[in-house]
């Protein structure tokens, strides 16, 4: 087994990093021209799977839904394998952060199509995706490192497949499904915060608000002990305005029928 003085820096993860070069150490910052990039490459590659992705018929369409679910699920093992062969393995990175979580939900729609589960890839994974790539968590490592190229894709990943649902494959989100994807949140942080009390991590940054710029703004304002109320009204209005459109559109509908019916 390898030490991490000994292997690329290609292999080295966040922890490391900030071990070697100090606890503030960055490659890039939110919106510099390494982010815009990251994003705009984010933004070429969901745009044309979706494309291509709409011009395929059912069954091509399967399986390049089953494809991505494979490759969600590679990629974080992939996490688990490298860190581990490296001596670099932490507790936090065992699959108990929100997007993690969401994989295996992936996972579940793949297998059986739910519309639970589509509903909670619709409405907590997209817009946690999208504001993990936004924000991202991630910024002391270098572009060109393999836990960047993980993060990045996996969130990438993380945006398409709900996309994939939404836009091509005939899902739509019903607003009936809130109650759930609320109890599937509130589920998800029991592990996680019973796993953050034992082993000091961080999992859903229920605990420390580990640099990230949006939780850092929280918690300017309520607090370090109370940053956590931000993350939670962060969430009901997220839920909110993923499914507004939706209920705007249902209502527009019931009245055109009714109007119909007259």
């Amino acid at each position: 087994m390898w030490e991490w003085e000994e292997i690329s820096e290609f292999f080295w993860t966040k922890t490391t990093y900030r071990q070697v070069y100090g606890e503030d150490f960055s490659s890039f910052r939110l919106f510099d021209i390494t982010h815009i990039s990251l994003l705009l490459a984010a933004a070429v590659i969901i745009v044309s799977v979706i494309l291509f992705f709409k011009r395929s018929d059912s069954k091509v369409r399967k399986k390049i839904t089953a494809a991505l679910t494979a490759l969600l699920l590679f990629d974080e093992a992939l996490k688990y394998i490298y860190t581990s062969l490296t001596g670099q393995f932490e507790p936090q990175f065992l699959p108990f952060h929100l997007c993690s979580v969401n994989i295996f939900v992936c996972l579940w729609n793949t297998i059986r199509p739910s519309r639970i589960a589509a509903n909670i890839l619709y409405g907590i994974c997209l817009p946690a995706a999208v504001i993990a790539l936004i924000m991202p968590s991630w910024t002391a490592l270098p572009v060109w490192n393999l836990m960047t190229i993980h993060s990045e894709t996996v969130h990438i990943m993380l945006v398409l497949y709900p996309l994939l649902l939404l836009l091509a494959g005939g899902f739509r989100p019903d607003a009936g499904s809130i109650p759930v994807i609320i109890l599937f949140v509130i589920s998800a942080c029991i592990p996680a915060m019973t796993l953050n009390y034992f082993f000091d991590t961080n999992f859903m940054f229920l605990k420390r608000t580990d640099n990230n710029a949006l939780l850092e703004l929280f918690a300017s304002f309520l607090g370090e002990k109370y940053y956590i109320a931000g993350i939670a009204v962060l969430l009901a209005v997220v839920v909110c305005l993923m499914y507004l459109p939706w209920i705007i559109r249902s209502r527009s509908a019931q009245k055109r029928l009714g109007s119909l019916l007259k």
